[in-house]
Parts: structure tokens; C-alpha cells; sequence
């Protein structure tokens, strides 16, 4: 399958030593200086949305308290990234919870339990398996803040099939990835958890850019090749998603086309017009 090359992109050879663009960061936390995090290719997307950046040595990720789930996370994938660690257990960003405490007491981090009830999965937008190098990489994709509520069948078949095309891409192509990845809401679902306040998207977005095993982020040009989706957060029939738990919808069992995510191929334009990102803002 050939990559597709988005026209639109502009050259962003950037240096890490400039100056983050004028989005309205409320703060910073992580353990990971922002302008030294190698999973940023020279860019950061840009949103007016209410922003938290948690700068990890496994990602970086916006989050938005007010909706309770990230605006984007965006996350490099080399082939000794994906091993054989196992998979972790879901839990609240602890990190992202103090500072929340910290800043008002009514607000907190998002817990597992808060999807219970919901037709809706909790949905990586960081793979496990892309952190699957060591057990405490694979842990740091399983807190709460980089999760999506996701119809099982997109999370499970459609996503999930995304995700292994690109690793796969990245282990047998000798390729490594910049990836970025988030929620658009161009239909209102509406919310889940106890209070109602964990907004569930209607579509969400990823941007897979493809370079050679051993190019540098300074090689990235128009030319460079990239994959762009918007796939929508519908379950096996196409109905967008049932926010409570009578009536789920199981995710297709069977055969299944593992390109299905094809289908939905877009562009950055569009997807920054949907997302209110500015994708390839840069540091």
C-alpha cells in the first residue's frame, strides 16, 4: 500500500531550542523538558482548547480538564519500543491529580471506574503495544489521561487494526514513526462517567509521519511520506455510540479486513479544520 503525501504540509526543519508557539499552556508536568521530548519531530500542535502538557519520556499528551480527556497525544515509535513486556492495568495520572488538587479541590484526575456503566472502552490513544519495550513504559499508557472513550468496535477492530499496520510498517520496513493522534467533535454524543463530564467524541484523528530507520526529524519535508484518518466512533452498525450499558453493541467477530482503517483516509487541512488543531505548529 502506498503512503499517502500530503501536499499540504510545509517544510519544519526545526530546532529544539526554539520557543514554544503561542498556545495557551495553563502548565507543564512530566518528568521529560518539553523542548528536550524525543517524541517531538520539531512540532507541537497548537489548540486554543484548555491545555495541560504532560511531557513524558513515552509521550507527550494535551490534556483538557474540561473534557476530561486529552485535546492530542503525540508520540515517536521505533522498533525497540515494541517488545514483550505485557500489558499493564488502567489507573488515574497521579501526576496530573496533584496538580489538579492543587490548583482546585473539586477538580480530579479522571479513574478507571468513571467508564463503568458506559458502552464505551477505554481507549488508548498511545498504544500499549507501542510502550511494550519495559514494564514501566507500558504502565505510563495505561493512566487515565491518555485514554478516549472508544466504541469497542473502532477501539478493538478499526484503531486497533491502524495500530498494528504501523508497527508492523515500523519493525519489517525498518521505518520510525512520528504519530499524533486526538478527538474531533463535530457531532454532539454527549458525556459519560458519575458526573457526566468525560465528553465522548464523535470521530477521532491520527497522523502517522513515515521516515527510514536512520533519518533524522531535520529530513522531514514536503515530501515526506504520511498516513491521515479520521475514523469515526461508531459501533459495528455505524450508529454513533449508546452511552450506557443496555443495549452495547459487541465489536465484529469473524474475518475482518485489517485495512479497513483505509477507508477513512483524509488530510491535515481537513483534520485541522475539524480538530481546531494547528497540527505542524512549531516549538
Amino acid at each position: 500500500m502506498k503512503y499517502m503525501k500530503n501536499k499540504c504540509l510545509v517544510l519544519f526543519v526545526l530546532s529544539f531550542g526554539m520557543s514554544i508557539a503561542s498556545a495557551k499552556v495553563e502548565t507543564v508536568i512530566g518528568s521529560v523538558n518539553l523542548k528536550q521530548n524525543p517524541n517531538l519531530a520539531g512540532f507541537l500542535p497548537q489548540t486554543d482548547l484548555p491545555e495541560i502538557l504532560i511531557s513524558r519520556k513515552q509521550y507527550v499528551i494535551s490534556y483538557n480538564k474540561e473534557k476530561r480527556i486529552p485535546n492530542f497525544a503525540v508520540w515517536e515509535l521505533v522498533t525497540s519500543d515494541v517488545g514483550s513486556s505485557g500489558r499493564a492495568t488502567f489507573a488515574k495520572d497521579s501526576e496530573l491529580e496533584q496538580y489538579l488538587q492543587s490548583t482546585d479541590r473539586a477538580q480530579h484526575a479522571v479513574i478507571p471506574s468513571e467508564y463503568t456503566g458506559s458502552c464505551l472502552d477505554r481507549g488508548h490513544v498511545v498504544p500499549s503495544a507501542d510502550r511494550s519495550d519495559n514494564p514501566e513504559d507500558n504502565k505510563e499508557t495505561f493512566v487515565m489521561s491518555n485514554m478516549l472513550p472508544q466504541t469497542p468496535h473502532l477501539n478493538r477492530v478499526v484503531w486497533e487494526h491502524l495500530e498494528q499496520y504501523t508497527r508492523d510498517m515500523v519493525k519489517n520496513q525498518n521505518k520510525k514513526v512520528y504519530i499524533v493522534a486526538g478527538p474531533i467533535f463535530d457531532q454532539n454524543v454527549g458525556a459519560i462517567g458519575p458526573n457526566k463530564d468525560i465528553q465522548v467524541p464523535s470521530r477521532e484523528f491520527k497522523i502517522v509521519v513515515i521516515l527510514d530507520a536512520n533519518q533524522s526529524i531535520q529530513e522531514i519535508n514536503k515530501e515526506t511520506p504520511m498516513i491521515a484518518v479520521i475514523l469515526p466512533n461508531v459501533d459495528s452498525s455505524g450508529q454513533l455510540p449508546k452511552l450506557n450499558s443496555s443495549g452495547c453493541s459487541a465489536p465484529t467477530s469473524g474475518a475482518q479486513d485489517k485495512n479497513d482503517w483505509a477507508k477513512f483516509k483524509s488530510s491535515v487541512p481537513e483534520i485541522e479544520h475539524l480538530s481546531g488543531l494547528k497540527i505542524f505548529a512549531p516549538l
